[in-house]
């Protein structure tokens, strides 16, 4: 056929059919697509089946038959397996050589409607050298608990992860279904940002049940390299896909991220999508590296940090597991690595009690006879809160269930307890018996902020997170101001009076000074090593402040916020939530991978450094295996330095040269400060356990 030919054609086509129906016949990818869908021990065909080409979905009819008219970016036909049945060939990529689309499903072991459970992990970025012994806990885990599949919620990571972590976990070396959703970091350079991971693992998305759940994987919309997908391509498919769903099914939605609005509708061409008016129970990701369970007006929001290592905000490493039960009730399991699931009782203790939850960086306070603390909880139903307990024998006094794990810690001043939960909620408590005197909730900014900062300076409460702080009156909770910055991630760092300002340390943003008395920004420090806040600064005096973090040691102005010197540390991660303590020019500093070290402020020099155990469970940014962590803020007296370690030991060291003088063993990591009197050495552990031993 000429040119010519061609020409006068494609001008008929328009006048004939439209310029849109054109476009869509020379743009499309060879539709229409045809097959069956066929049940694997009879080979008869099963009626009522979604099948999608990427945007329709259709039901195949009595014989299992079912036609698609395709679009122009059809590039896999995929079933969604009804409740009951299963496969493994849930996808076929279209080809012009392909002329039948047809799908084998056997019956699954769950029936419809049963209860069931799976594994969630998430942002493990292997690189070539693949995954670690991190692996090997999961596999265990998918062993001992028989879930239905494992689900990997995106950032496998950059081209060597993607094409290395198939291989390391897939359905046949983990035993259990293996799926997979796009990161941000997924998005590899190619003819467009998906074409890697669709050769290896199939469609950005695609549906499935399970019992009397509807699963949903849909990606991260933008990576690091461009879409070869409109933003709404994926939420015209899911409009298709619900409508076809039973609608007795519950629904859950699995991505990277977080759901695109807070209430579940989702805007895409002129149209409304309402999740919840579909039986959306749960929408769950990772992306933030942040355990984090909340309740949504009855939508659970599940986000998991990452299995080998500690989370940006500090959260512990772990696998969560979800299960559903019958009637659609979720509930979840974090199984923490490296940390077994029952571990010791602390030897030696004059006493333990065991609270709900963990006590993650919650400093013990003690306050005459009585003890406070606070604990955490990324389980769901959860049970965490602030607790009161007996110095002498560790019986409990009061505790106050809070709405959210309490991830900081708490303030004792003025016969109160004052906490904040990771939902933004600020208790006042009777110190004397737990009654709620106020109770505050205030603005945590854009994003997750589970990690938060307290502290009360006179009359003034200062409560909220990096990206958005807030002075509340102590005696009311009423709110004196507010500076919603909407900036950096959460850190578990604390707030920090100095002077007329106060220090907000914000994650991959600046260590930024706030007027204490207005909440005005003062000044912001975004040096590269400053920027990544994970520790807690200290005031050396009127005119200094001490930031140990990254790998450097930086000694910062006080007035302008310009660093007047800066060490860098060989070897060491200095990315731990303690606060360093200074004594006599001296900076005794908790590091997040290299136990502890001396550092002399006049010389700009470590002095020594003393080794720790290996951490139980890691916590400190992308510090895992090996890892010597110590989160717990040190105390210095007497000539000695007294610390809790994540290997599950206490430490007393000689403050002069670091040698060791004893130990005692708490079972579990401590993270918080210790508190010593002159007999005794007070604390609390992540299995949750408050202690007393002999000061010997």
């Amino acid at each position: 056929m000429s040119k010519k030919t061609i020409i006068l054609l494609v001008c008929a086509l328009v006048v004939v059919i439209g310029v849109g129906v054109l476009l869509y016949v020379l743009l499309s990818a060879g539709g229409p697509y045809s097959g069956t869908v066929t049940v694997a021990d009879t080979g008869a065909g099963l009626a009522g089946v979604s099948v999608s080409d990427g945007r329709n979905v259709v039901k195949t009819d009595e014989n299992g038959n079912f036609e698609l008219p395709g679009y122009r970016k059809t590039r896999f036909i995929t079933v969604t397996a009804p409740a009951g049945y299963e496969t493994e060939n849930y996808y076929i990529p279209v080809s012009r050589e392909t002329e039948r689309y047809d799908f084998t499903l056997q019956v699954s072991d769950l029936p419809a409607g049963a209860a069931h459970s799976f594994l969630q992990i998430t942002d493990t970025e292997i690189g070539e050298d693949g995954a670690g012994e991190w692996l090997d806990h999961v596999k265990s885990l998918a062993d001992e608990l028989q879930p239905a599949f494992l689900i990997h919620t995106g950032d496998i990571c950059y081209e060597a992860g993607l094409k290395r972590h198939i291989q390391d976990m897939n359905t046949e070396n983990m035993g259990l279904p293996v799926r997979y959703i796009m990161g941000n970091h997924d998005y590899v350079d190619g003819k467009y940002g998906e074409e890697l991971f669709e050769s290896l693992y199939g469609p950005a998305w695609y549906s499935f049940e399970v019992g009397n759940v509807h699963y949903v994987v849909t990606p991260f919309q933008n990576g690091d390299y461009k879409s070869g997908y409109n933003k709404n391509d994926r939420w015209r498919w899911l409009a298709n896909d619900l409508q076809n769903t039973d609608p007795d099914m519950k629904v859950v939605m699995f991505n990277h991220t977080i759901s695109p609005s807070e209430n579940y509708v989702i805007e895409f061409d002129r149209q409304s999508l309402d999740l919840k008016e579909h039986n959306l129970i749960a929408w769950v990701y990772g992306h933030y590296h942040y355990n984090y369970v909340q309740n949504n007006d009855g939508v659970l929001n599940i986000c998991t940090g990452r299995p080998d290592c500690g989370g940006i905000d500090q959260s512990a490493s772990g696998t969560r597991h979800i299960s559903i039960a019958e009637d659609g009730t979720v509930s979840t399991q974090m199984y923490y690595y490296d940390m077994p699931e029952s571990p010791a009782l602390p030897d030696g203790a004059q006493f333990s009690t065991t609270l709900s939850g963990n006590v993650l960086f919650c400093d013990t306070v003690l306050e005459g006879d009585r003890l406070y603390t606070a604990t955490a909880d990324d389980d769901y139903p959860r049970s965490c809160g602030v607790y009161c307990l007996s110095a002498a024998d560790g019986s409990v006094i009061w505790s106050y269930m809070t709405e959210n794990s309490v991830k900081n810690n708490v303030v004792v001043a003025n016969g109160c307890v004052y906490a904040q939960d990771c939902e933004g909620y600020v208790y006042c408590l009777s110190a004397e018996n737990g009654g709620l005197n106020w109770k505050t909730q205030v603005d945590l900014g854009t994003g997750l902020c589970t990690s938060s900062g307290i502290t009360l300076d006179g009359d003034v409460l200062y409560t909220g997170c990096a990206a958005a702080v807030t002075a509340l009156r102590a005696d009311t909770g009423k709110v004196v101001w507010e500076n919603i910055r909407n900036r950096g991630e959460g850190s578990a760092a604390e707030f920090v009076v100095a002077g007329d300002k106060l220090l907000v340390s914000s994650h991959w943003d600046a260590l930024v000074a706030l007027d204490k008395a207005t909440g005005k920004e003062l000044w912001a420090n975004e040096d590269e090593d400053v920027r990544f806040r994970s520790s807690t600064p200290v005031v050396v005096d009127d005119t200094m402040i001490l930031v140990a973090d990254d790998d450097a040691v930086m000694q910062i102005d006080a007035a302008t916020g310009e660093i007047r010197s800066k060490t860098n540390v060989e070897d060491t991660a200095l990315s731990s939530s303690a606060q360093p303590v200074v004594a006599n020019g001296i900076a005794y500093i908790a590091t997040a991978d290299s136990g502890v070290l001396a550092f002399s402020l006049s010389e700009n020099r470590v002095l020594w450094q003393t080794a720790v155990g290996e951490a139980m469970v890691f916590t400190a940014p992308y510090k895992g295996d090996g890892a010597e962590t110590v989160e717990s803020t040190p105390v210095l007296e007497n000539g000695q330095l007294w610390f809790g370690a994540s290997d599950g030991n206490i430490y007393c060291l000689n403050a002069a040269d670091g040698s060791v003088l004893r130990t005692y063993s708490a079972g579990a990591p401590v993270l918080g400060k210790l508190v010593l009197t002159e007999d005794s050495v007070y604390g609390a552990d992540f299995a949750g356990r408050v202690f007393r031993f002999a000061r010997g």
